[in-house]
C-alpha cells in the first residue's frame, strides 16, 4: 500500500528523512518495499495559457502556439501535440529549464520558426506515463505560477502490509503505529 509522507505528517511528527521512517517501520516488522519522490518541482516551468494556435508553415505535424506566461508579453512556442485548444492552460518550460528526463530547454528554431520554450506532457514533467498530449491544467490555475505550486513534491512509501495488520490500511492507522514506535502523539 502506498502512503504519502505529507499526509502522514498531518497526523504525527515524523523524522525529517523518509529513509529513517522506512527503517523504523522495517525494524517493527512492516516492510517498506520502495520510496518514491513525486511532484513537479522543476525550475523554470510555469503555468501558461494558449491564446492562439496555427499550423507550422514548414511541417505537417507541428503547430505554432502563442502563449501567455503572465509576464505581459506573448511567447511563441512550436508544439508537436494536437490534443489542446486555445484557452487551455498548460505547463510551459522556459529557456533554462531542465526536465526530469534530462532534457534542457533553450530558445531554438524548429524548421525555420523560432520557439521560446516547450509545452509539456505529463511524462516530460515526471507526473505520469501519458505522452499522447499536453498536460491540460485546471482552468483555475494562475497563469505565471510555478508548476510546483500545482503539483507539490511528496515522498511516497510503498509499504507491505501483512494480512494480520488491517489496522495499518490507512494513513491514520500507519501514523498511529509510527506514534507508538516513536513515543509521540
Amino acid at each position: 500500500m502506498k502512503f504519502s509522507v505529507n499526509w502522514l505528517r498531518e497526523f504525527v511528527d515524523l523524522p525529517k528523512n523518509p529513509e529513517d521512517v522506512a527503517e523504523l517501520l522495517t525494524r517493527a516488522g512492516i516492510e517498506t518495499k520502495k520510496i518514491e519522490t513525486r511532484g513537479a518541482n522543476v525550475g523554470n516551468v510555469i503555468v501558461s495559457q494558449i491564446t492562439a494556435s496555427s499550423r507550422h508553415p514548414n511541417a505537417d505535424r507541428l503547430s505554432v502556439c502563442e502563449v501567455d506566461d503572465g509576464s505581459g508579453a506573448k511567447r511563441q512556442v512550436v508544439c508537436g501535440a494536437t490534443k489542446y485548444k486555445a484557452g487551455d492552460k498548460v505547463p510551459l518550460a522556459l529557456a533554462g529549464a531542465k526536465l526530469p528526463n534530462g532534457t534542457e530547454i533553450r530558445k531554438s528554431k524548429l524548421r525555420g520558426v523560432e520557439s521560446e520554450g516547450m509545452l509539456c506532457s505529463p511524462i516530460e514533467l515526471g507526473l505520469g506515463e501519458d505522452a499522447s498530449g499536453l498536460l491540460i491544467l485546471s482552468p483555475d490555475a494562475k497563469v505565471g505560477a510555478p508548476i510546483g505550486d500545482l503539483f507539490p513534491s511528496d515522498t511516497i512509501l510503498d509499504v507491505e502490509i501483512t494480512p494480520n495488520r488491517g489496522d495499518l490500511l490507512s494513513h491514520f492507522g500507519l501514523a498511529r503505529e509510527i506514534a507508538a514506535l516513536t513515543n509521540k502523539e
